[in-house]
């Protein structure tokens, strides 16, 4: 087992701002191997939900394709916890990039031939979801262990900004890339993404000062230690329980966007990918936000606050039916949704031992992979009621989410 030592650009004071984890030479080698990542992951989601929503007209089987990939998480998140507090996390990124290059591979060349037959498509797209497991662990430990412990929310929320600007210009340029040179080019490009990625997290993992630890238990053994230390401690848990009900019903949305764009705001493949983008671009001002405060003091209420602001705009954004309306509000959605996920990433790595870090991740990977009940739930709903009404219900379920944990977590409000 390996847990990262950093070294501080400067050993006689602690860098502040809202850049003071940039001053860490390890955490800037693993933010733009996290960035890079994010790119393939972006052009994959757009390419994806597209395709099958033009080639089929459902917006359920374009809801499924993200539910698809999502499920394996409840699988194999847990054992990419595990493996990242084990294993060189840099390793991972690589094995976790080439794998995920092959996966979309396969995606374009069943794309080239219109989808057919489809169930492959779904096959394909879950062995995506495996990768993803092992994907977000590793990045959420490299990131942390990169910097000390005081800092560990401003790097969580530049990782995170920086991810999400590059996957804002990266959805606009699918969506242009979608129209100009097809699908399958698209998903090709975003193969290329994840291999560079994993490259570059090889080398900012290298740079990592470490210390060996002594492993005494298989990796099996680790998953169930971590599940169970989740289970237990209190804090853990609320955050985990939130995770599972605003994945549900709030992060779902991105499983109807082609939806909302072809039957709500009647536009195309292109205004997908500005609609995308402006939700990147919120997403890039959340976590800017969070930058700002620095090691803010109340962060369970904070994200308590986030997750009722998350339902606003979430029941909001499409209601109107103007797409310049939605262009703004959307900015709302994607600034509530990044700063929710940092502020988990954040709260859990500060609440669990150093050693369980990934594993701590790993759970949360864990939570969210219940999101494609909401996939399929949505998009199911979505095509008996409508696609903006559907949205509007699941706003209202994550502002009851947030207002109940307020009311039943006092410890989570005093954290």
């Amino acid at each position: 087992m390996t847990t990262s030592v950093p070294t501080p650009a400067r050993k006689f004071s602690r860098p502040r701002g809202p850049l003071a984890a940039f001053a860490f030479p390890q955490f800037r080698r693993v933010w733009l191997a996290s960035v890079i990542f994010s790119l393939g992951n972006w052009g994959e989601r757009l390419a994806t939900g597209w395709v099958v929503l033009n080639e089929t007209d459902s917006v359920f089987l374009a809801a499924a394709s993200f539910a698809v990939r999502q499920a394996p998480q409840l699988i194999f998140a847990p054992i990419g916890g595990a493996a990242s507090d084990r294993f060189s996390r840099g390793k991972i990124m690589l094995i976790t990039g080439i794998y995920k290059a092959v996966v979309l591979s396969a995606l374009a060349a069943v794309a080239m031939n219109n989808l057919e037959p489809l169930w492959l498509v779904f096959v394909i797209l879950a062995f995506s979801g495996v990768g993803h497991s092992f994907e977000i662990p590793s990045v959420q430990g490299m990131v942390t262990g990169s910097v000390p412990r005081e800092v560990r929310m401003n790097a969580v929320a530049i990782q995170s900004t920086g991810m999400r600007a590059v996957g804002a210009l990266g959805a606009l340029a699918a969506g242009f890339a979608i129209s100009w040179l097809g699908v399958p080019a698209t998903f090709f490009a975003s193969g290329i993404a994840f291999v560079i990625g994993g490259f570059l997290a090889l080398l900012a993992n290298r740079g990592l000062r470490v210390k060996v630890v002594e492993q005494t238990c298989s990796v099996i053994r680790d998953v169930f230690d971590g599940l169970k230390l989740m289970s237990t401690l209190p804090i853990v848990r609320m955050i985990l329980i939130t995770a599972v009900l605003v994945e549900i019903f709030g992060f779902a949305y991105g499983a109807v966007m082609p939806a909302v764009a072809k039957e709500v705001l009647n536009v195309d493949e292109k205004g997908l990918g500005t609609l995308t983008m402006m939700a990147g671009f919120g997403s890039m001002f959340g976590t800017l936000f969070l930058m700002m405060l620095g090691n803010f003091q109340r962060k369970g209420l904070l994200l308590i606050t986030v997750a009722v602001a998350y339902g606003l705009f979430l029941a909001t954004f499409s209601a109107f039916g103007s797409y310049a309306v939605a262009l703004v509000l959307i900015m709302g959605v994607g600034a509530s949704a990044a700063a929710f996920d940092a502020m988990q990433w954040t709260l859990l790595q500060l609440n669990v031992p150093d050693e369980m870090r990934g594993r701590a991740v790993g759970a949360w990977v864990f939570a969210i992979g219940f999101g494609w009940i909401g996939h399929l739930g949505l998009g199911a709903v979505g095509e008996l009621i409508g696609v903006d009404w559907a949205l509007a219900a699941a706003g209202i379920v994550v502002i009851s989410t947030g207002l109940g944990a307020l009311i039943v977590s006092p410890s989570l409000r005093r954290l």
